[in-house]
């Protein structure tokens, strides 16, 4: 690639990325070693941590569309990991909680998760707390900009087609 002014900024997303890449693959080997399945692992990890939570915080917080968000809600309770509860606020909508066999699945992969990390932080050259912090700021700039992007009145295709000719 040429080189451009400012151009090591810009890997920054490219590096962030590729971390999200290699850290699934890294977690996933870990759960493999403990069997449990590594599938919608993540999803049932940001319920143990939120729960009781709707679908919408976790979509804003996962950065999941409502429809992804959706599809693996109803996976999850068709097999028995996640419950849904009445929201006492809405009548309309409800709030997810880990069942007893989700609890298990997450407290058998936690081991895992802790493993990946130790094979990461010994690694780094500054205390993770740090990277933590860091990662914390860089997602919510992200999640931020996003939201920009949501408030805006979106074009027809045919129109944002045309527009790029």
């Amino acid at each position: 690639m040429p080189e451009i002014p400012g151009r090591q900024d810009v890997d920054l997303l490219q590096e962030l990325y590729s971390t999200g890449l290699l850290v699934g693959l890294l977690v996933d080997e870990e759960l493999a070693k403990t069997n449990v399945p590594d599938q919608l692992f993540s999803f049932i990890g940001w319920v143990t941590r939120l729960e009781p939570v709707t679908p919408g915080s976790l979509s804003a917080e996962t950065g999941l569309p409502p429809t992804t968000v959706r599809d693996y809600v109803r996976r999850l309770v068709a097999s028995g990991e996640v419950r849904k509860v009445p929201n006492p606020d809405d009548g309309r909508s409800y709030h997810l909680v880990l069942t007893a066999k989700g609890r298990r699945i997450a407290d058998r992969g936690w081991p895992a998760v802790v493993a990946a990390f130790e094979r990461v932080d010994r690694y780094l050259a500054r205390p993770a707390g740090e990277h933590l912090a860091s990662m914390r700021e860089l997602r919510e700039a992200v999640r931020l900009a996003l939201a920009e992007s949501e408030a805006r009145p979106r074009r027809p295709a045919a129109q944002a087609e045309s527009s790029t000719r």
